[in-house]
């Protein structure tokens, strides 16, 4: 799965840190593995795998002002866990899933950015 992540990064365009396991505190057992990763300048987080499989993935954006604002208009496979802010958790529930929501999102920041071009000009 690890490998798999980074392709779909790497596929759309991102780029991928490597995987470093973490723990709740010092000391303690690894519970998870993340991988930082950033998408040109559309947006950037980190991917987060829990021992058991469970995929959550950070997504900040300079160009949403607040995620909770746009949840409505998001067309996502995965379920929105938290959002504040430009900050927003997902949880996926597969890989293709995690595939089809970063290509959404790119999509859905392209057309924010578009937005705000035409109301400048």
């Amino acid at each position: 799965m690890n490998e798999e992540i980074k392709k779909i990064i790497q596929d759309i365009g991102g780029k991928p840190e490597e995987w470093i396991r973490v723990s709740e505190r010092p000391g303690k057992e690894p519970f998870a593995k993340e991988l930082n990763y950033s998408l040109s300048d559309y947006f950037w987080g980190k991917v987060h795998v829990r021992n058991e499989g469970e995929i959550y993935v950070l997504v900040i954006s300079k160009d949403v002002f607040n995620w909770k604002d746009r949840i409505k208009e998001l067309k996502l496979s995965g379920e929105v866990v938290d959002a504040a802010g430009g900050l927003m958790w997902l949880q996926e529930f597969d890989i293709q899933g995690l595939k089809r929501d970063f290509e959404f999102l790119k999509t859905f920041i392209e057309n924010i950015r578009k937005q705000k071009q035409q109301k400048t000009s």
